[in-house]
C-alpha cells in the first residue's frame, strides 16, 4: 500500500488532510473508547483509502495524535518567537521540541519505533513534519538574506538538531543527561548561525 509524501505534490493539501484526521482522533480518543481507522476516516470525512495512505495502522495514528494534544502547531509556535532576532527564533524552538521529546520520551519512542517498522516496507515518508514546518515557517523572513540553498541547509541541519532523534542519539550513544543534552544540541545550532554569520 502507498503512504503519502509530504515531500512533494499538493503539501498544503496534504499537511490539511493531515492535520483534520489527527482532530478527529483526538476528538473520538476524548470519548475514552477503543477507535479504529474507519471510525476516524468517517469522523474526519476523509475515504478509508486516503486515511490508510497518511497511517497504515492505528497505532501510529493513536501515538502521534496522543503526542499531538501536547504539541503547538508550528503556526501557534511562530506567533511566540515572529518579533524575535533569527538565532533566538531558532534556538526556541529547537528548546520547545527537545523539551517535548524528553517530557513525553517514552511516548515519542514508541512512536518512533511503530514508524520505522512501517517504513521498513515503504520508501515513503510516513511521519508528519512539525519541525520542517516550524523552521521554514521561523526563516520565512530570511528569504532575501539567505540564498535558497543556505535557507534549505538551515531549515534541515536545524531540523536534525532538535526532537527525539537527536535526543536518543546524546542520550543512549553519547551518554549525556538532559542538560547536556541541551546545552550540546544549543551549541551546535549556535556554531552552524555563527559560520553562517561570518560568510
Amino acid at each position: 500500500m502507498n503512504t503519502i509524501s509530504l515531500e512533494n505534490g499538493r503539501i498544503n493539501q496534504k499537511i490539511k488532510t493531515r492535520t483534520r484526521i489527527l482532530s478527529a482522533a483526538k476528538n473520538l480518543m476524548s470519548e475514552n473508547k477503543k477507535i479504529t481507522l474507519e471510525e476516524v476516516a468517517l469522523k474526519a470525512e476523509v475515504a478509508r483509502a486516503t486515511i490508510y495512505r497518511y497511517f497504515p495502522n492505528i497505532d501510529l495514528l493513536y501515538t502521534e495524535a496522543s503526542l499531538d494534544i501536547h504539541f503547538s502547531s508550528p503556526e501557534e509556535l511562530f506567533e511566540e518567537v515572529k518579533n524575535m532576532p533569527l538565532d533566538q527564533r531558532l534556538i526556541y524552538i529547537q528548546n520547545y521540541y527537545n523539551k517535548m521529546a524528553q517530557d513525553h520520551e517514552l511516548i515519542f519512542r514508541r512512536y518512533l519505533s511503530a514508524a520505522l517498522l512501517e517504513s521498513l516496507g515503504s520508501n515513503k515518508k510516513i511521519r508528519g513534519a512539525r519541525r520542517v514546518e516550524a523552521m521554514s515557517l521561523a526563516l520565512s523572513s530570511s528569504k532575501k538574506k539567505l540564498s535558497k540553498k543556505d535557507l534549505d541547509y538551515l531549515k534541515n541541519a536545524g531540523t536534525i538538531l532538535m526532537g527525539i532523534e537527536s535526543v536518543i542519539v546524546a542520550k543512549d550513544v553519547c551518554g549525556l543527561t538532559d542538560k547536556k543534552t541541551n546545552e550540546t544540541l544549543n551549541w551546535a545550532l549556535e556554531m552552524i548561525l555563527k559560520g553562517m554569520q561570518s560568510q
